[in-house]
């Protein structure tokens, strides 16, 4: 492979089992944590691979809250599949399968970017999950450094889908913002930020 100066980390989060098969979940459905709309991240991804062709995609998560489910996946590796599927080619899609969760998933993407010679890297996700992605990232010395210096930024799947899909997905982004179930998520994620910059918060 070509070395290349582009890469965007899509961070993993919940999976669900349909008709035998695993895939990303949509913004009806959830984890552990309640809705999440993972599958826009995958949506997302392959969106603006579509405008940066030259460009590398890391997809980040182990098995996290699946590890105990006989015959579950990797995060990483349904995202992948979902990504070629959207017309990713599979020679410029990099998995990380070790994380657990989000500060494992940043922890793994330091390593990934202090050894590559990239010159900037994305970090994906939902908007809803991205406040607390900033706050585990100012609390951790390499990766604050990383942000301030614009070597990392963080980019909402929300955002790039409505500029590159907008009339497939601003009506259902819309309504998903509005339910009760992904508010309740939001409040979560809120509480979790609080935690964090109160030093309470469970990291591991």
């Amino acid at each position: 492979m070509r070395a290349v100066k582009k890469a965007i980390v899509i961070l993993g989060g919940g999976l669900i089992k349909e008709r035998g098969k695993w895939r990303t979940t949509n913004f009806d459905e959830g984890d552990n944590f309640g809705a999440s709309g993972d599958r826009l991240r995958v949506v997302a991804g392959s969106c603006w691979y579509g405008k940066h062709p030259d460009a590398l995609v890391i997809v980040s998560a182990g098995k996290g809250q699946y590890q105990n489910i006989p015959g579950a996946p990797t995060i990483a590796e349904v995202m992948k599949k979902e990504l070629v599927a959207l017309g990713v080619p599979l020679c410029l899609i990099k998995k990380e399968e070790e994380s657990g969760n989000t500060w494992q998933q940043l922890q793994s993407v330091k390593k990934i970017i202090s050894k590559s010679k990239f010159n900037k890297v994305l970090i994906l996700s939902n908007q809803w999950h991205l406040p607390r992605v900033q706050a585990m990232i100012k609390i951790d010395t390499t990766l604050k450094s990383m942000l301030t210096a614009g070597k990392i930024e963080l980019v909402s799947a929300e955002k790039i889908v409505l500029k590159y899909a907008p009339a497939e997905w601003k009506k259902i982004i819309q309504l998903a913002y509005r339910s009760s179930v992904l508010k309740k998520r939001i409040a979560l994620e809120k509480e979790g930020v609080r935690q964090i910059k109160a030093g309470t918060y469970n990291l591991k």
